[in-house]
């Protein structure tokens, strides 16, 4: 009886590429990502039906027209370790459409980038079968959320090529402790408010580009973005000092976000958002406490600055 495949036995590794869609030969001791969750990439297949007039009803067999990987990858927020070096993220967030800034032995910035994208492999080991998936783009999606891990969220699109039987690898991961959201102190402009989750999502729009020069019919590429968050808070009055957020949203009134997580020296992320614009504010309940939810679009102050992740 063969042995079925274990679900905890799985790897990924990411590079990125010196080109769209070219292999840039990934190593397990230095392109391992600690992967909180993974879905098993999904093959989207358009299959084509062939029902010619014939002098029966039976159907001849389809084809396989244009076909393409789809995952997600979830990791921690966390340095390298070492202050301006890069994190083993740092593939996926260029692939989300970050440019990368490094001030050697100081930091390393992620902003949002309008031309010179990147693209990057991503090597999946589901156990003993291997997906090689080149030319991957997509969205950015952060999860803080208090006591919990502070999670990334990396939703993909890639070339689709046949996945292989292959040894799983064994990974070297970076060293550093992930981050914990406590200990954080977050304003909203001016307001340090009781906050229990933030999430922020770019937005990416990512354009499927049909090509038939192509093995698989097309190639991927992010075309525009529409970053937006979401915050839950204690409801307070309008009275309290720079916590006003019904008057914020009734006047469209930017306001910025800034927090610091983490303490140690190349495990520090400072997270920026130099203009927030509210939405309808919500009010809910939790135990029994009035909260808010507040949706909010992130916009740009000059351009291609809407966000600001600093590892230092």
């Amino acid at each position: 009886m063969p042995n079925p495949l274990k679900t905890k036995k799985t790897v990924v590794l990411a590079k990125v590429e010196s080109a769209y869609g070219e292999d840039p030969t990934l190593v397990a001791s230095e392109n391992a990502i600690e992967a909180l969750e993974i879905t098993v990439p999904k093959i989207t297949a358009d299959m084509k039906e062939r029902n010619p007039g014939n002098s029966d009803l039976s159907m001849h067999p389809q084809v396989r027209g244009k076909t393409s990987f789809e995952f997600s990858i979830s990791t921690f927020l966390r340095g390298s370790g070492t202050a301006g070096t890069a994190p083993r993220t740092s593939p996926l967030l260029k692939a989300c459409g970050f440019e990368e800034t490094i001030v050697s032995a100081t930091s390393v910035t992620y902003t949002p980038r309008s031309s010179g994208f990147e693209s990057c492999a991503v090597e999946t080991y589901i156990d003993g079968i291997l997906m090689q998936i080149l030319g991957c783009v997509g969205d950015y999606e952060l999860d803080l959320t208090a006591g919990e891990f502070a999670k990334e969220t990396y939703n993909l699109k890639g070339q689709y090529a046949l996945p292989t039987d292959s040894v799983i690898v064994d990974p070297t991961f970076d060293t550093t402790v992930p981050q914990i959201v406590k200990g954080i102190t977050m304003t909203v402009g001016g307001y340090s408010a009781v906050i229990e989750k933030l999430t922020i999502k770019m937005g990416n729009q990512v354009a499927d580009r049909p090509d038939f020069n192509q093995d698989e019919g097309s190639l991927f590429a992010i075309t525009g973005r529409n970053p937006e968050g979401t915050m839950t808070i204690e409801a307070v009055l309008r009275a309290t000092s720079n916590a006003d957020f019904l008057s914020y949203f009734h006047s469209q009134t930017a306001k910025d976000v800034s927090f610091v997580i983490g303490a140690t020296a190349g495990n520090i992320g400072t997270i920026t958002l130099p203009k927030i614009y509210f939405k309808a504010p919500e009010y809910a309940d939790r135990d029994g406490v009035r909260t808010n939810e507040l949706a909010f679009q992130i916009a740009r102050n000059a351009g291609d600055d809407e966000i600001s992740l600093s590892l230092t």
